[in-house]
């Protein structure tokens, strides 16, 4: 049986050990909160964080003078088949109706939420639809198209001009249409942006240019894109 010294001499060693213990986690808690990242806040003017939902409708574009782009023979075949196979009521076509993504831009027309999140290198879009996110990069020179693998929703560049986003986004997949109509587009497809805060609760997006030379037979720029984005409550 245990004498009431060797009882002592143990709880003695348990404090010890304990205190010791406990000594350890606090440094580690200085040291984990010291190399911790600090939450980044945008300036006020740059600051698009939070969720937005496009305003108005936004189904078909059209060049500035208001007419269809003049595609080139194939792609004027494609486009006249998707108009067919809508009125037929079979739009094959368009990825959406196989809940495949609806790539971008057209992704901006959908009346669903955008989350943007922001961090000083990086603005992120993430779409509601398929929960598809948009990465735009800042102060990033994008590779040649010949460098890269077209995707959904392509890779986007970007900078701030005062408070102004631009961006320049291209490598995109041809399997996607420009608008619920089936106007088509090439992996060549090249698309610019203005985005800024108009008030507090109000984005707009301004697609400045959208070329896409491999579908065109001669050159045409389509009418800007004006979207607005209306803040939802939190």
């Amino acid at each position: 049986m245990m004498n009431r010294t060797a009882c002592l001499l143990i709880d003695r060693r348990v404090r010890l050990l304990a205190g010791r213990l406990a000594g350890i986690a606090t440094l580690a808690w200085f040291a984990t909160a010291a190399h911790a990242q600090a939450i980044y806040t945008p300036p006020p003017g740059q600051n698009f964080e939070g969720v937005w939902l496009i305003q108005g409708e936004h189904s078909t574009l059209k060049t500035v003078d208001g007419k269809l782009p003049p595609l080139n023979k194939a792609s004027a075949a494609r486009y006249a088949a998707a108009i067919k196979a809508r009125k037929a009521g079979n739009p094959a076509f368009d990825t959406i109706q196989t809940c495949k993504p609806h790539g971008f831009p057209r992704i901006l027309f959908a009346a669903y939420p955008i989350q943007v999140l922001q961090e000083p290198k990086q603005v992120t879009f993430i779409h509601e639809v398929h929960h598809m996110p948009r990465m735009v990069y800042l102060d990033l020179t994008l590779p040649s198209l010949e460098d890269m693998d077209s995707n959904w929703m392509g890779q986007s560049a970007g900078r701030w001009e005062g408070d102004t986003l631009v961006v320049q986004s291209q490598g995109f997949s041809d399997a996607t249409t420009l608008d619920a109509a089936g106007l088509p587009h090439s992996t060549d497809m090249r698309v610019s942006e203005r985005i800024r805060k108009v008030d507090a609760d109000t984005l707009e997006d301004v697609h400045e240019s959208l070329e896409h030379p491999g579908d065109l037979q001669a050159p045409a720029r389509p009418a800007p894109q004006r979207i607005r984005l209306h803040r939802l409550e939190s």
